[in-house]
């Protein structure tokens, strides 16, 4: 045999072996599912300040409620971003066996900008605003194990492998601000004025936001793996099961009701 067909099917052996004792540690998706949420105001709730300022002559706290200039005819929304996503529960669902039900919360940051009827600014004040949401995902039932690493710079020590790991991503779309009016109650000051005789006034900042979010359950595995291209969610469905969805879907159980006979 030449040198170089010696060195060709050697090659060969150790690429079949390769192939066939290949093996890594990954973080394998369970369950993943993709959803855009129009974030409305109802939802959201009025725009709050997200650090202390002032707009003219008003001092606003950060976390009230932002009270727009009286001279103010609109308001837009501008560099809109997410700045941060907590996983703030991770439970198993106690009606679907092996999925977790999942509560995210979003907390985006603007910049409010009012102006007056002619377009002129008059301030621009950063806000904040935060979004609940709840899914339901296949995540496995795991054991109570514990994992170390010294692979990372955060050790995993302590992690234990009975729950699944959620990684969200999220990007937010600025949509719509608006002023709010409602009637505000005067004094009369000695005659008999009611509310209804006063103008509605700008007493907050309602926006609607757009979200573009995936969520994926994953978890720690020893795996062989043939890339096939980048995988897509399906789209979120699953928003968890309330108690009476359970119920619902329980066979009715007539047995109860009629007794066998001999």
């Amino acid at each position: 045999m030449g040198t170089f067909e010696f060195e060709n099917s050697y090659k060969n052996e150790i690429d079949n072996k390769i192939m066939d004792e290949n093996c890594i540690v990954a973080l394998k998706i369970y369950d993943s599912c993709k959803v855009q949420d129009c974030c409305r105001t109802d939802v959201l709730g009025p725009a709050r300040a997200a650090e202390n300022t002032t707009l003219g002559d008003e001092e606003i706290i950060k976390g009230e409620i932002i009270d727009p200039p009286s001279n103010a005819a609109t308001v837009s929304i501008d560099k809109l971003r997410t700045k941060k996503i907590m996983i703030v529960g991770k439970e198993p669902s106690p009606f679907k066996k092996g999925y977790w039900d999942i509560s995210i919360r979003y907390v985006f940051v603007y910049t409010l900008t009012f102006r007056e009827s002619n377009g002129s600014i008059i301030g621009t004040v950063k806000a904040n605003s935060i979004y609940n949401k709840k899914v339901c995902l296949f995540g496995s039932e795991g054991t109570d194990i514990v994992i170390a690493s010294d692979l990372l710079t955060q050790s995993l020590g302590n992690v234990l492998e009975a729950d699944p790991f959620v990684i969200v991503e999220g990007k937010a779309v600025s949509l719509e601000a608006k002023l709010h009016f409602a009637k505000v109650k005067k004094c009369g000051c000695g005659n008999e004025s009611s509310p209804e005789d006063y103008p509605p006034e700008a007493n907050a900042v309602l926006v609607t936001i757009g979200l573009f979010t995936v969520i994926k359950v994953c978890r720690l595995v020893d795996m062989q793996v043939e890339s096939r291209g980048m995988c897509e969610p399906k789209n979120c469905e699953c928003t968890g099961v309330t108690p009476c969805e359970f119920f619902d879907g329980i066979e009715f159980p007539m047995d109860v009701f009629a007794p066998p006979v001999k």
